[in-house]
């Protein structure tokens, strides 16, 4: 679920303008704009190739985004397309308005959403928003309801989010479920902690599939607390294909900015290990998801024992 908008871009006298290149089109705003899930690519890559090459880049401003919202541009349209996510928090649509805003400004054209709907530079930051956004908090309460699923996932610009029926009481119950939906998201994007990528192994005697999980000494970490194959990888594998999960533990031998002193000591069966991890030790941050405090050597040895 989204809404998008689209401005096209400027002509001039034979074809268009050259599209922006992403660098360019981060900087339309007098604040800085941050890509989200870009990691593998090189920076000066990234910041110095036209917006057309990426089929969309997530867009957003640290400490402010929740969601933030897609960037992208249609070559063959010639339109620069801004898509918000429904639910998004009220930041997320404020920062997108301003930027469609400014590209519109940019490019002297008008602005058309996917309705149809046509708005100018004038009046773009009036759109009212806040229907998509008590839409977005509908669905996600009906589905957790009706039974049809015990948590409802969205995601952030860091990390993922799951809501129970706890959660979803506590928007609708607040004074202003918006500005209460905007804070727990937001909340969550910004936690001081990693969190960490699900990677599987294939056993090459039996065909048997591991899920795994890493925790380095000293690191916070963001775990499931019932592990499970997450969204991004459920085109290759389903739950069904995991034949059991493990927690890996890496140690920190010398100098923590050398990676040769960072070394594997040992795995778990990922359910004895929230087993035997202390209470004390970690805290739920929504209905799925925990976060753990940085663990000693000593303490990693303890759990491994």
């Amino acid at each position: 679920m989204s809404i998008s908008f689209y401005v096209k871009n400027k002509k001039k006298f034979l074809g268009y303008e050259p599209v922006l290149n992403v660098e360019s089109a981060l900087s339309l705003l007098d604040k800085e704009l941050n890509t989200y899930g870009t990691d593998g690519i090189d920076i000066n890559d990234l910041l110095l190739s036209p917006l057309s090459k990426y089929q969309c880049l997530l867009v957003g401003a640290e400490e402010e985004s929740a969601r933030g919202f897609e960037l992208s541009y249609d070559n063959k349209n010639k339109v620069y397309g801004v898509r918000i996510f429904t639910p998004s928090s009220r930041e997320d649509w404020l920062l997108a308005l301003k930027y469609i805003k400014a590209l519109a400004k940019k490019m002297g054209t008008e602005i058309v959403n996917e309705r149809g709907e046509t708005f100018t530079v004038d009046n773009i930051e009036k759109f009212d928003y806040e229907p998509d956004i008590l839409y977005g908090i509908k669905v996600i309460t009906e589905n957790i309801k009706s039974g049809e699923s015990s948590n409802y996932i969205i995601f952030g610009t860091t990390r993922p989010v799951s809501f129970d029926e706890k959660m979803i009481d506590e928007i609708n119950n607040s004074a202003s479920p918006i500005d209460t939906f905007s804070r727990i998201v937001r909340d969550i994007q910004n936690l001081d902690a990693y969190s960490a990528n699900q990677r599987f192994y294939q056993n090459e005697e039996d065909g048997r599939i591991m899920g795994a999980y890493t925790i380095t000494e000293s690191l916070r970490t963001i775990i499931p607390y019932k592990p499970s194959v997450e969204f991004h990888n459920s085109d290759m594998l389903k739950n069904d294909d995991i034949a059991f999960w493990n927690m890996g533990f890496v140690v920190i031998n010398g100098d923590e900015n050398d990676p040769n002193s960072y070394q594997g000591v040992g795995q778990l069966d990922y359910d004895d290990f929230i087993k035997k991890l202390p209470k004390e030790k970690y805290k739920f941050i929504d209905a799925s998801y925990i976060m753990v405090e940085p663990l000693t050597k000593e303490e990693i040895s303890n759990l491994l024992k």
